[in-house]
């Protein structure tokens, strides 16, 4: 059963056209990387998608029953420590204000949080540890279904690693469904169960390739060994790290 349909999505932002036709299925417990050129309406589809931004023509099935977003920017409440930025999504939800703590507890765990970094202020906090934080917050309210709007493109090499690595262990293997935005095939090789590519016009997606191992199962030769042969030998990804900064994403 699909935890997410979308089916015929269109959207224009000033009378231009920046998505049409876009179906996508997103099954319970599987994780679908979305990706293709800068600017082809990839972060437009999942806010669509997220319900913060309404479509101009399709209809959306969500099927889940809590979803969280991360975003690019962590975007932290600077007033407000890292235990108390995590929080805040569970305020927002209803949550008891006696419950928090401990739901707190559990999400900074998830995420390798320690005590003394729930004290911290966002500025006190690397970029790393900021995005920890986001995701604590996202892990926090228990969704059963995530949006990645492309979270990991603003860190290091070495960084992102880390945390797409905290992604699998966390976010992949049957645990929760999402769908993770990013124009990297290399991450969504990486972490997706599916990898779906948006035309470089908004035009509708493209196709859908399935990847022949969970993600935990993936080792570095293996992905990229198979992101060389789809760049090289598959049409699909031919376009996708074209760029065009005229269009709006």
């Amino acid at each position: 059963m699909s935890a997410l349909s979308l089916q015929d999505i269109g959207h224009a932002y000033l009378g231009r056209t920046v998505l049409e036709n876009i179906h996508l299925e997103i099954e319970e417990r599987e994780i679908v990387a979305l990706v293709g050129p800068s600017g082809c309406g990839k972060s437009t589809l999942a806010h669509i998608a997220a319900d913060l931004v309404e479509p101009r023509a399709g209809k959306i099935d969500r099927r889940y029953r809590r979803h969280s977003m991360i975003f690019q920017e962590p975007s932290l409440l600077p007033w407000a420590t890292a235990a108390q930025n995590i929080a805040y999504s569970l305020q927002i939800a209803g949550v008891k204000r006696g419950e928090r703590r401990e739901k707190v507890a559990v999400a900074a765990e998830r995420v390798a949080l320690f005590s003394e970094d729930l004290r911290k202020y966002p500025v006190e906090l690397s970029g790393g540890m900021k995005q920890r934080v986001a995701i604590a917050r996202a892990l926090a309210t228990n969704p059963d279904f995530i949006y990645f709007d492309e979270p990991f493109t603003a860190l290091d090499v070495a960084l992102r690693r880390r945390m797409q690595d905290l992604v699998i262990n966390t976010c992949a293997g049957g645990q929760l469904s999402g769908l993770f935005i990013t124009h990297d095939l290399q991450e969504a090789a990486r972490l997706a169960d599916r990898i779906a590519v948006l035309d470089s016009h908004g035009h509708g997606v493209l196709g859908i390739r399935s990847f022949p191992l969970p993600p935990q199962e993936r080792d570095d030769v293996t992905i990229f060994k198979w992101v060389q042969s789809a760049l090289k030998e598959d049409p699909l990804f031919r376009h996708i790290h074209d760029v065009d900064e005229r269009q709006i994403a």
